[in-house]
C-alpha cells in the first residue's frame, strides 16, 4: 500500500501490454505477502525545521514535504488482477520508504486491507476545511505505521524473499539503491544494501530473505528504502510489487547441494523409540547405534541439529537424559511447522537450506518440509543407519573441519553477547578484538584451502572449485600472491576463513572467497584495505570477479570501497580502484601479516 491519504487520484498511463503481464505474473505467483506502507521521504530531512529553512520545501495536504514531482500516482491498468502500480518522478533527495515488517498475510487479507485503506482515503479527501483534512491525513499515516510495528514480532511463515518490481521507461540503464536498516542505533550501522540495475523495460529483483536476515535484525524495528542514483526528475519509475513474499511454488531453480553441511533430526520415533508427550521419560528407548551415527557425522565436520514438535524443556530434559545434548547446535523445538524450524536452523547457521538433510519418521512431516523447501534432502528415520554411507556425507575431513561444531557454538556465544551489548554493533566488533591473520599458501594449509573452495558459495567471488593439485600449482606460481586468511577473537578461533589470489603482473585480485562464518563482521573490508595498502603503490588496483546469484549481495564490499566498473562481459565484472585515491580503513579489525 502507499500514502493514499495524500495521493488518491489515479492516472491513465499506457504501459506496454507485456509489462502489465509481467506485473500480473508476479502477483499470481505469490501465496502470501507482507503489508508495507510506501511513502515519500527525503535523504536530507530534518523535519520540521527544514519546513522553514529548506528552499526545496513544497507542502502536502498534511504539511509534510512533497519529495516527488507529482507525488505518488497510482496507475490504472484495467487488466487481470489489477496489480498496484505506482508512478514516481523523484525530485532531488527524494526517497521511497516504508516502515519494515516481514510478517506475511494472505492475498485475501491484503486485498481486504487495501479496499479498506482506499475507503478511508476517500473519506479523508472529501473532508473540509483543509485543516481538518490535514489532521485526519496525519492520523491515518500514524495508524498505518503503528499497524506495521504492531505485527513486527508475530510468529508466522518465514518469507522466501523480498520482491522489487520496477519498470524503467527510459532507453538507457538507471540505478537505484535498495536499503534495509535497523532503527536501533546499535544495529543501524550494518544495513543490507544492494545497488539495483534498472535496464530499459521491466525489472524484477528477488532478494532471498536469508541474505537480508544475515545483516538486519529482522525481529527488531527497521526501515526499507529505495534511493535513486542520479535519475533526472523528468524520468519516472513505475513500481509494482515491493513486498516480502512467500511463493506458491519454489522460486529457486537451486538444486540440492552436492554435499550436506548439517543433519536435522526429529526426536520421537527418530532419535528414540516412543513419543515424549504420551508417557514418562523412562519409557523412551534410545535408537540402536544412534550415538555412533551422531559421532560419525560430527567427526566429518558435519553438524547435527533438531527440528521437533514437542515442549522445549521436556525435550531438552530427555536429550540430556540420554547424554546427547553436546551433539546438537541451534535445536528448534516448538509446535510450529517443521519447515519453519528447518529454515530457522539454516538462518542461524548462515548456510544454504539446500545443504541440509532432514530425518523424520513421519511421511507427512517430510512432505511438509520438502513442500516448503524443495531443495532440502529428506530421509525416512528407518534408514538412519545408512546415513554415514551416503555420498552426500562423504566430505573432505581436516583438523579444522572436526572443530566446526565448536566454531558454531562460539559464534552462538558471540550472537548472544552482541544482543545483550548496550552499545553500537561496530563498538561490539571492536571490543571483540577480531584479529585477521594473513598467511601465505603452503603445504600446511593446502587441505583446508581445498575444503574451503569446495564448500564456499555465498562469498565466493570466482566460483572456482580447486582440486588439490590446482592449489599446489597456485602456491608454486611466482606471479601469484596467494593468501590464506585466519581469524580469532575474544570468543575463540574461527580457523581458516578465507583465500585470495592476486596476480602481480596485472596488479589484479583474481580470486577471493570467505567462509560465511565471518559475514557481517567487516573481515572482508579489512582484507580489502590490506590489499589496497599493499598494491596501490604499484599502480591502479584491479579486481575481476564472477557475479552470481549467490554472491551478488556479498559483492557489496566493492561498492563500499567505491570501486569503479571498467567493463562487464557476461557475468565477469572488471573493477578498478585508482592509485591516487586513499584506501578506506574503518579500523575495526586488526591485521597480522608477516612478509
Amino acid at each position: 500500500m502507499y500514502e493514499s491519504e495524500i495521493y488518491i487520484r489515479s492516472i491513465n498511463d499506457k504501459l506496454p501490454d507485456d509489462v502489465i503481464d509481467d506485473f500480473n505474473q508476479t502477483l499470481n505467483s505469490i501465496e502470501s505477502r507482507s503489508i508495507l506502507h510506501w511513502s515519500e521521504h527525503c535523504t536530507e530531512c530534518s523535519m520540521p525545521l527544514c519546513f522553514t529553512t529548506c528552499d526545496f520545501y513544497s507542502p502536502r495536504i498534511d504539511g509534510k514535504c512533497q519529495r516527488f514531482v507529482k507525488g505518488i500516482e497510482p496507475v490504472k491498468t484495467g487488466k487481470g488482477n489489477y496489480p498496484e502500480i505506482l508512478k514516481i518522478y523523484f525530485k532531488k533527495w527524494g526517497v521511497l520508504s516504508s516502515q519494515g515488517n516481514n510478517v506475511l498475510f494472505s492475498k485475501t487479507r491484503y486485498n481486504r486491507s487495501r479496499k479498506w485503506d482506499m475507503a478511508i482515503a476517500s473519506f479523508i479527501h472529501a473532508l473540509y476545511p483543509a485543516y481538518v483534512k490535514k489532521k485526519f491525513a496525519q492520523k491515518r499515516y500514524s495508524v498505518k505505521k503503528k499497524f506495521i510495528k504492531y505485527h513486527q514480532n508475530n510468529v508466522g511463515l518465514i518469507p522466501d524473499a523480498f520482491v522489487a518490481e520496477i519498470y524503467n521507461p527510459a532507453d538507457h540503464l538507471l540505478h537505484i539503491n535498495f536499503t534495509i536498516r535497523n532503527e536501533d542505533e546499535k544495529f543501524r550501522q550494518m544495513p543490507f544494501q544492494f545497488r539495483m540495475e534498472l535496464k530499459p523495460g521491466y525489472n524484477k529483483e528477488i532478494i532471498p530473505f536469508d541474505e537480508i536476515d544475515k545483516r538486519v535484525q529482522t525481529k527488531l524495528s527497521y526501515r526499507i528504502s529505495f534511493t535513486p542514483e542520479n535519475i533526472p526528475d523528468t524520468i519516472p519509475l513505475y513500481f509494482g510489487l515491493l513486498e516480502f513474499v512467500k511463493f506458491k511454488n519454489t522460486w529457486k531453480s537451486e538444486k540440492k547441494a552436492d554435499k550436506v553441511k548439517c543433519v536435522v533430526w526429529d526426536l520421537d520415533n527418530t532419535l528414540w523409540d516412543g513419543i515424549l508427550v504420551e508417557g514418562e521419560l523412562e519409557k523412551l528407548k534410545l535408537k540402536e547405534e544412534i550415538k555412533e551415527v551422531l559421532e560419525g557425522i560430527e567427526s566429518r565436520g558435519i553438524l547435527n541439529s533438531i527440528a521437533s514438535k514437542n515442549d522445549f524443556n521436556a525435550a531438552m530434559d530427555a536429550i540430556r537424559h540420554f547424554g546427547l545434548e553436546h551433539f546438537f547446535v541451534f535445536p528448534k523445538i516448538s509446535w510450529d511447522p517443521k519447515s519453519i524450524a528447518v529454515k530457522e536452523i539454516a538462518l542461524d547457521l548462515n548456510i544454504n537450506p539446500n545443504t541440509l538433510l532432514f530425518v523424520d519418521d513421519s511421511a507427512f512431516e517430510r512432505a511438509e518440509v520438502q513442500s516448503a523447501l524443495p531443495q532440502i534432502r529428506v530421509l525416512d528415520a528407518l534408514e538412519y543407519k545408512t546415513i554415514l554411507s551416503l555420498e552426500e556425507l562423504n566430505v573432505p575431513v581436516t583438523s579444522e573441519s572436526k572443530k566446526r561444531k565448536q566454531f558454531y557454538l562460539e559464534d552462538s556465544a558471540r550472537k548472544e553477547k552482541s544482543t545483550s551489548f548496550k552499545g553500537e554493533y561496530f563498538d561490539f566488533i571492536r571490543l571483540s578484538n577480531i584479529n585477521l591473520e594473513i598467511l601465505f599458501l603452503n603445504k600446511d594449509n593446502f587441505s583446508r584451502v581445498y575444503e574451503l573452495t569446495q564448500r564456499t558459495n555465498q562469498m565466493n567471488f570466482s566460483g572456482n572449485r580447486y582440486h588439490e593439485e590446482d592449489i599446489e600449482k597456485i602456491a608454486d606460481n611466482p606471479d601469484l600472491d596467494s593468501y590464506v586468511l585466519r581469524c580469532t577473537d575474544n570468543f575463540g578461533d574461527y580457523g581458516i576463513i578465507g583465500f585470495a589470489i592476486v596476480k602481480k603482473s596485472e596488479n589484479r585480485l583474481i580470486d577471493l572467497m570467505f567462509s560465511c562464518r565471518i559475514q557481517s563482521k567487516r573481515v572482508e573490508h579489512a582484507f580489502m584495505t590490506f590489499c589496497l595498502n599493499k598494491y596501490l603503490k604499484y599502480g591502479d588496483f584491479l579486481v575481476t570477479y564472477t557475479l552470481t546469484e549467490k554472491n551478488k549481495y556479498s559483492a557489496q564490499v566493492f561498492n563500499d570501497f567505491n570501486f569503479e566498473t571498467v567493463s562487464v562481459q557476461g557475468n565477469i565484472q572488471n573493477l578498478i580502484f585508482p592509485m591516487h585515491k586513499e584506501a578506506p580503513n574503518d579500523n575495526i579489525i586488526t591485521i597480522s601479516y608477516k612478509q
